[in-house]
């Protein structure tokens, strides 16, 4: 069975991967991987995840940089979302502050930086990532390995639109996380690399580096922005409370 293989079965068939056949010889390998396997999906994109954005996860991973995966329209819903929760292997809830792209930043155009990137966003919007890791190593994963399960990306919910970005502090945004109305965890917008702006510049240029280009209409989650992870349990409604972001609701059957 070859990566792309394993890969697929357990998205199709809940096979959980034991080992990839051959481990990507480093990131660059990975992300090729991680393209064939969207290949292979061959789903609609709407935009993309940036992982590992916070020093918490950049810890948990053992990594210095974040990465980034593709998002898919079938596995995007507006808040609130109701999702099975037997159809995942191992998902976390990652609360982030998300975007909207109003025009295209094409790589001939790169290197971009935060006024190029700001003057390419549409709106700014509360968001929750749920993650997956499909492996049955649960979350002892290599970096490597991440990147080629494009990201470990499972779903996206999103929240009520502000095109008025600009007047929000995004730094000071803070979370709240409540299961089933009783606090479960915090967070604040400063946990994706200081500004979640930043994390959009990061993506812009890490995508152009590799002849690839952010395109208008697209969404991009910037990253989780809560202190520690959030594990979903069957019968659990998960709320994310972003402040004057607003509020994201995601419950588990």
């Amino acid at each position: 069975m070859t990566m792309i293989d394993t890969l697929m079965a357990a998205r199709n068939d809940k096979v959980a991967i034991e080992s990839l056949p051959e481990m990507p010889t480093d990131i660059e390998a990975a992300y090729a991987v991680q393209a064939e396997l969207i290949s292979r999906i061959d789903l609609p994109t709407n935009g993309w995840k940036i992982g590992c954005t916070s020093a918490m996860a950049q810890r948990a991973s053992r990594v210095t940089e974040p990465f980034f995966g593709r998002m898919f329209a079938a596995t995007t819903a507006a808040s609130p979302a109701r999702i099975n929760l037997a159809n995942f292997f191992n998902p976390i809830v990652e609360p982030e502050i998300a975007f909207r792209m109003a025009r295209d930043l094409p790589a001939s155009e790169a290197p971009f930086d935060e006024a190029a990137v700001s003057d390419a966003v549409a709106a700014i919007f509360p968001a929750i990532e749920m993650v997956d890791s499909r492996y049955s190593k649960a979350w002892k994963i290599d970096i490597r390995e991440t990147v080629s399960d494009n990201g470990v990306h499972a779903f996206f919910v999103t929240g009520a639109e502000m095109d008025n970005w600009r007047s929000i502090d995004r730094k000071s945004v803070p979370l709240t996380v409540t299961t089933n109305d009783k606090f479960t965890a915090d967070g604040i917008g400063s946990n994706a690399l200081e500004d979640p702006i930043n994390a959009l510049v990061w993506l812009a240029n890490g995508l152009a580096s590799r002849g690839r280009s952010l395109a208008a209409g697209e969404l991009v989650a910037t990253g989780n922005i809560c202190n520690e992870p959030v594990r979903p349990s069957a019968g659990d409604v998960v709320t994310a409370d972003f402040g004057v972001l607003g509020k994201v609701e995601l419950t588990f059957d």
